[in-house]
């Protein structure tokens, strides 16, 4: 009975369904990153269309469809009622693993190390309701020998039940 109330209490408060997570902010070292989002659209738009359409399919073989239009870099995702009690709700790159969570009303906080690359960080993210949160990321690593920090903030906003032909995000591979 303990082992699913835990599972409950990690299972993250918001709805199974397509969401669209937009970038609202990203800095390196306290500087802030470039939009990237244009350039993409326009690279996008130049490339040829079966080329378009492999990158685009490989996206969303991943579980990851770029959002259409609007300023600031948005994806849009599939999260199944499975993903969500197993509380793998954000996509993780690269050999990263979560070495601490807590919990403080709607605002779940965490940390976590990466082998590739090596890295470490922690993040928080606060759920408005069952259709929105707001995230709020750090990490560390080193490139060139120097230590870098970069910070990311962004939003993510329920956008319905139906994912459509998007599948839910697939699990990372096992280490």
């Amino acid at each position: 009975m303990s082992a699913m109330s835990a599972q409950a209490a990690d299972t993250p408060p918001i709805k199974p369904g397509l969401w669209q997570v937009t970038a609202d902010s990203q800095q390196l070292n306290g500087k802030p990153l470039p939009d990237m989002s244009a350039q993409l659209a326009e690279q996008m738009k130049r490339m040829p269309p079966d080329m378009r359409a492999q990158m685009e399919a490989q996206m969303k073989a991943k579980g990851v469809q770029m959002a259409p239009g609007g300023g600031n870099m948005a994806i849009r995702m599939c999260m199944s009622k499975e993903m969500l009690e197993q509380n793998r709700w954000q996509k993780t790159e690269g050999s990263c693993k979560n070495t601490s969570m807590s919990h403080t009303g709607n605002t779940w906080s965490w940390k976590f190390t990466c082998t590739q690359p090596p890295s470490e960080g922690e993040g928080s993210t606060t759920f408005t309701d069952s259709t929105s949160y707001n995230s709020d990321i750090r990490i560390t690593t080193q490139r060139n020998g120097q230590p870098q920090t970069v910070t990311m903030k962004h939003h993510a906003k329920w956008l319905g039940a139906d994912c459509g032909d998007l599948k839910p995000l697939a699990p990372p591979p096992k280490p």
